[in-house]
């Protein structure tokens, strides 16, 4: 089993987010997006590059639903140190029920062949979304179709700690799952998800909002 190590810390000197996600940040009356994450990733921050993938391994994320509503999109850091690497082909990214940790459980969605650009957050639109409740958990994974190059871009980490339970890797060999904290990775994937939760209704129809100007009178 191949030892993981970052390739070393990098600044995000672009926003860490794709320019055609923008549309998906504009939500409708009828509910309000929220990304779910497990990483502290921020712009212009320190990662750490994760450098010791080869093909057909896989980086997972286990996610947890905030609100109640849809996962809509899914979001993957692709990194280099240098930046302006050429698109890399992925094999797959997939969205699985949690399973049991580190194994994830009965695949939802599979997306194939994701074009990842260098620098951003790649996002991918999930059609039809999935269904979250509160609190249900979800593994999102990108699966590598070649072996990255030593210089160029790969998944990222955060620097400040990997959690328990949160962040997996598919390892070749042996073939298996295993907790990525366990593999000595530091930090945790910056794996994202997108949900459009629905807004609680009051049984008059109004959306829920500041109650502190109602009155209580009745007429």
């Amino acid at each position: 089993m191949p030892a993981r190590s970052p390739r070393g810390a990098a600044g995000i000197g672009r926003p860490a987010v794709l320019a055609g996600s923008l549309a998906l940040l504009a939500a409708g009356p009828a509910g309000a997006q929220t990304v779910i994450q497990n990483d502290s990733v921020i712009d212009f921050g320190n990662v750490a590059i994760q450098a010791g993938f080869v093909a057909d391994e896989r980086a997972a994320a286990w996610l947890t639903a905030t609100c109640e509503g849809d996962l809509i999109a899914v979001r993957v850091l692709w990194l280099s140190l240098l930046g302006g690497q050429p698109d890399v082909l992925g094999q797959a990214v997939t969205i699985s029920e949690p399973g049991t940790f580190p194994v994830p459980g009965a695949v939802l969605r599979e997306l194939l062949g994701p074009v990842m650009q260098d620098g951003f957050f790649n996002e991918f639109p999930v059609v039809p979304g999935i269904p979250m409740t509160i609190g249900q958990r979800v593994v999102v994974d990108f699966q590598f179709l070649f072996d990255p190059n030593p210089l160029g871009p790969s998944v990222v980490t955060d620097v400040d700690g990997c959690q328990a339970g949160s962040n997996g890797i598919f390892a070749i060999p042996p073939s298996a799952w295993f907790n990525a904290c366990a593999l000595g990775v530091s930090g945790d994937i910056a794996i994202r998800g997108v949900l459009d939760c629905e807004l609680p209704i009051f049984y008059d129809g109004f959306e829920s909002g500041d109650l502190g100007g109602w009155s209580s009178t009745v007429p």
